[in-house]
């Protein structure tokens, strides 16, 4: 507790304006990721059209593989990541995503068959994969404690912001030109690519002590003291490097691996992204637009990822994913058993409200939550790999809904299909209160030590202090010989 109130404290005097330009330029290209998930969405009834403009059909097996193929490829790009942000480090994993990125859009836009509309949007979808590791890693190793889960809710909102971005401009635009919308925003982050900085833990994992002290020092200003956290940096990546690297069946990767793993399950199986890629097929034959009920639904997405980042810094992870779930299931069964109502006028109007409600609990807490306790729960030593498991879980379960679901709609309906999304948001409640940590507000050496046992703990304590010990008295002794 002593370090986590030093450490705060201590981050007070700290410039944040460089910290916001690193995170704006992160988020550009996870916009171009969710506006890529937008170009499917639109798409989707476009070319399930006979005789569209493009003279590219899909049949109900063809636009299944269109809308699900593109969770395995992104769970691919996410899985080269692991690799690519440890190698390369953050910054070039960045700049190297959204070229894929681009050069899938590139390919959409000009497509003019099936099979290359599709290479076109797989490759967008790799490109994709491969810029969230490197974003969070890097927004999580730039950031003072008080803004990490800021920082990380902003994220994952550029990504919504994204979707509502090019579905939007789905409504204005043919259909033929979104691809070239698709990639603007990671056009746009190249050309500002040279103010990106490079992650201090990354550099300082890789020997380069100096540049990771004139990294911190030029993001946190120059009248700030970069010393303490350089010192906590240094002794969190020693302490790595001096421990050989164990398996993932060790504890330490295990347990928060496989809590991440059924979060992911559970954010995916809210059913956001049910309405997201099927919400023009699904409110169809409502009384409202179904164009209009998209746009409902990710605005207020949006609106609750706005107001997030504020919940974020109040208060703790827990009650903030628990309270926003257990809501958004309550609109998920409503929506799942309004034809049981009896009839009112008021019931027409029903499937928007409990759209609306969805979608603000789904950024409040639902959406944010996870990917801010997949950038804080895993140590230096994992979090590549940790990071990489729990979107990897993520891309499996979104890929076997979404390709499921023409059929699981014939079988029980869409509202069988929404009440098995309510139950299994209670159950995703149940789960984060009986077995969740809580993250908020610990330094960089306290998240380490979650998942280590308390000998370990005092082992390691002991270290420092015999080390504090031993330079104390290396000083004394230069001193007396002065």
């Amino acid at each position: 507790a002593k370090m986590e109130i030093t450490m705060l404290k201590h981050q007070e005097s700290a410039s944040r304006t460089k910290i916001w330009v690193t995170a704006v330029l992160c988020m550009l290209p996870n916009m171009s990721f969710g506006a890529m998930l937008a170009f499917i969405a639109v798409a989707l009834p476009y070319y399930t059209t006979v005789n569209n403009a493009s003279g590219i059909y899909m049949d109900d097996e063809m636009s299944s593989w269109f809308v699900s193929l593109n969770q395995p490829i992104r769970m691919s790009g996410t899985l080269a990541a692991t690799y690519l942000n440890d190698k390369l480090g953050r910054k070039k994993s960045i700049f190297l995503s959204s070229m894929v990125m681009i050069c899938g859009g590139v390919m959409a836009y000009f497509a003019n068959s099936y099979a290359m509309l599709m290479l076109g949007s797989q490759l967008a979808g790799f490109g994709s994969g491969l810029v969230v590791t490197p974003t969070y890693s890097l927004l999580n190793d730039v950031s003072i404690i008080k803004l990490r889960g800021t920082l990380g809710s902003l994220n994952t909102l550029t990504v919504n912001s994204g979707y509502l971005y090019g579905l939007v401009l789905g409504i204005f635009i043919s259909v033929a030109y979104l691809p070239l919308i698709m990639i603007a925003p990671a056009l746009l982050f190249l050309a500002f690519y040279w103010l990106l900085p490079e992650s201090p833990v990354w550099l300082a994992s890789k020997g380069n002590t100096e540049e990771a002290t004139n990294v911190l020092q030029n993001l946190r200003g120059s009248r700030y003291n970069v010393d303490p956290e350089v010192k906590e940096i240094l002794g969190v990546v020693t302490e790595n490097q001096d421990t050989q690297k164990k398996s993932v069946l060790c504890k330490e990767f295990l347990k928060p691996a496989l809590i991440i793993i059924i979060l992911f399950f559970f954010q995916a199986a809210a059913g956001a992204d049910t309405i997201c890629y099927f919400s023009m097929v699904i409110f169809k034959d409502q009384e409202i637009d179904e164009s209009l009920m998209a746009l409902l639904f990710q605005v207020m997405i949006t609106a609750g990822y706005m107001i997030s980042p504020y919940i974020m810094s109040r208060i703790n992870r827990r009650p903030q994913f628990i309270t926003a779930v257990l809501c958004h299931s309550v609109g998920m069964a409503v929506l799942g058993g309004s034809h049981f109502l009896p009839e009112h006028p008021v019931k027409a109007y029903l499937p928007m409200i409990c759209l609306g409600v969805t979608g603000l609990c789904y950024g409040l807490g639902v959406g944010p939550v996870p990917f801010v306790l997949m950038s804080e729960m895993f140590g230096v030593k994992y979090k590549s790999e940790g990071m990489a498991i729990g979107m990897a879980a993520r891309c499996l379960v979104a890929f076997s809904q979404l390709k499921v679901f023409v059929n699981l709609r014939t079988i029980i309906g869409v509202d069988g299909i929404f009440l098995i999304h309510s139950i299994l948001n209670v159950l995703a409640a149940i789960f984060v209160f009986l077995v969740l940590p809580e993250t908020r507000n610990k330094s960089m050496s306290e998240l380490e030590d979650i998942w280590k046992s308390g000998s370990e703990i005092i082992q390691t304590k002991k270290k420092a202090l015999s080390e504090h010990t031993q330079n104390n008295n290396d000083e004394s002794k230069s001193d007396l010989e002065a």
